[in-house]
């Protein structure tokens, strides 16, 4: 590490240590997002005990640009690419003191605010550290909703937020991510500001209409599963079909309200 990085590394944690003595310091910290091939910058503002995550819309394009359908007559499976995926921008508004977090998202064409009430994430804090620039950071391990998931998070900067729906760490967490998956999540710190003096509003916009998660969650997969019944429709005749079944790949594979 070159010495003016050095310099203002001891700069951030030594203004965020005398700052955080104070009321309302803001952090800003940008991750870079890797969820299997697709990267993204996402950025946490954080005070004290609550915090806005912006996700940024992002598109993704099929090299092919058309809708692509193809049948595996081996594993009964048919795969349907889309020509191109719109991700429309999120924010996640947390408070340290509840298990709540609401978030912004297109539902009916309607952009909604949703409630998820999580479960605790129970980290076990494990004896092994790491220095993530110049940052001694420590290791947590938990299992959130069928994933296992590792963090590794900084008690220089005493936030207890993270990437995403992550947080209840008694640090700010700089990398995360999930293993023993074959979909790779991996979020890691690119930049920390502090303090961040632009004016930030940390409540959701209560004039929205809201929603359960669950009720997202259901809607979704229903229309995923209306969509591959269409998509059987269409393969050769005498072709026959097992029941489709969906696999969640992504980090929520198991939900509290099916246990």
């Amino acid at each position: 590490m070159n010495m003016y990085k050095y310099i203002l590394l001891f700069s951030v944690i030594l203004s965020f240590q005398e700052g955080f003595s104070q009321k309302n310091k803001t952090i800003l910290v940008e991750y870079q997002a890797t969820k299997n091939n697709f990267k993204n910058t996402e950025t946490l503002i954080a005070e004290k005990d609550k915090a806005i995550y912006i996700i940024d819309s992002l598109l993704i394009e099929n090299e092919k640009n058309t809708n692509i359908a193809t049948f595996d007559e081996y594993s009964n499976k048919i795969t349907v690419s889309q020509k191109t995926i719109k991700l429309d921008a999120t924010r996640f508004y947390m408070n340290q003191n509840s298990d709540i977090i609401y978030f912004t998202q297109k539902f009916n064409e309607e952009i909604t605010i949703i409630k998820d009430s999580l479960s605790s994430f129970n980290w076990e804090l494990q004896n092994e550290t790491k220095k993530i620039d110049d940052f001694t950071c420590k290791k947590a391990r938990a299992n959130f909703r069928g994933s296992e998931i590792i963090a590794w998070y900084t008690e220089d900067i005493g936030l207890p937020f993270g990437p995403w729906k992550f947080k209840g760490l008694p640090g700010l967490i700089l990398e995360v991510y999930n293993v023993n998956d074959t979909n790779i999540f991996h979020w890691s710190v690119t930049k920390i500001k502090f303090p961040y003096t632009k004016a930030v509003n940390f409540n959701y916009p209560e004039d929205m209409k809201m929603i359960n998660y669950q009720t997202v969650v259901d809607d979704a997969e229903e229309q995923i599963k209306e969509h591959l019944k269409r998509s059987q429709a269409r393969v050769p005749q005498g072709v026959t079909l097992s029941e489709t079944t969906i696999t969640r790949s992504g980090i929520e594979k198991i939900y509290e309200w099916e246990k």
